[in-house]
């Protein structure tokens, strides 16, 4: 017998007066409820209610007993009322894990939107060169790209955004600039320690993956940035991450090239629950409309309003 057997049909017993009218206002039989208080008293070892054919009375262990039924009662009322609440609005804490090698311009930003819309809502925001594990961090979502492994995990689309080979002016008149994919082999490429870079296929087959060299490696796409505004060399990075040194004269971006650009998908990876909290449900449909603002208009400050 579970902890919480009986004490429903007790409440409901003391409440009504009768266990006639505990019985219509729950929709059972009357034997139905004199055994469930019965199996209660008989697994407590007390007389909860004095039985008359005129009326029912409290025992003293029974009226004591029945305020704490009733407190408990009520607090799982108001929890779910609160979770019906959460599932209408953001609330609570919202984990996250993002990539940081260019988070602090692109999910950071709209980590931070997010947060100004829904202040009600506690934001942690975990970040980390590698994919997390969610499950052992507790993290109620993170954003990865590019092609998913397969896991127990659920991942939903939420767009992308174009990455582009630049280097400043200086570079490319010395160096001149790649033609195609194998042309790369012969300049000096600013990359993750991977060391590859992938390309659209103008052919719309696979994609095409390129092993480069170079003499500069960074996780951190920051410090990429900064060795191609030193001329060190050529760098695959996001459109919207260099558009202000593009737009400066800083750099340069490789154009008129129709081999040259990658899009880069980002998914939002999340546990597999079977009801997904508001909070993840409404940070993942922004996410969706943050981005293809970002598409839309990539040299805009402010993606949304």
């Amino acid at each position: 017998m579970g902890r919480w057997e009986g004490i429903e049909e007790y409440i409901c017993v003391v409440e009504t007066g009768s266990f006639t009218a505990a019985a219509e206002q729950l929709g059972v039989s009357k034997s139905y409820v004199s055994k469930q208080v019965s199996q209660l008293e008989d697994r407590l070892g007390v007389r909860l209610l004095q039985r008359t054919t005129r009326r029912l009375t409290l025992t003293e262990s029974g009226n004591t007993f029945f305020g704490y039924c009733k407190d408990m009662s009520d607090q799982f009322d108001r929890a779910e009322s609160t979770l019906s609440d959460m599932q209408k609005s953001p609330r609570g804490t919202l984990k996250l894990a993002l990539n940081s090698r260019y988070g602090t311009q692109y999910m950071a930003a709209a980590v931070a939107e997010f947060s100004r819309k829904y202040p009600d809502l506690t934001v942690e925001v975990h970040s980390n060169f590698q994919d997390v594990d969610l499950l052992s961090g507790s993290y109620d979502l993170t954003v990865r790209y590019d092609k998913l492994e397969d896991s127990t995990l659920v991942a939903r689309r939420l767009g992308g955004h174009a990455l582009c080979l630049c280097a400043t002016s200086e570079y490319w008149e010395v160096h001149g600039k790649p033609t195609c994919p194998e042309d790369l082999l012969q300049h000096n490429c600013l990359t993750t320690p991977d060391r590859f870079w992938f390309f659209d296929n103008p052919d719309h087959r696979d994609i095409v993956k390129v092993k480069v060299k170079g003499n500069w490696t960074s996780e951190d796409g920051a410090n990429l940035l900064a060795a191609a505004k030193a001329s060190i060399g050529i760098a695959q990075l996001p459109h919207f991450y260099i558009r202000n040194a593009v737009s400066r004269g800083e750099l340069e971006i490789l154009e008129d090239q129709d081999w040259s650009r990658y899009y880069r998908i980002a998914w939002a990876v999340y546990p597999n629950t079977r009801h997904l909290s508001a909070k993840v449900r409404y940070f993942i449909d922004f996410l969706v409309l943050y981005l293809h603002k970002l598409q839309d208009n990539p040299d805009s400050e402010t993606f949304l309003e």
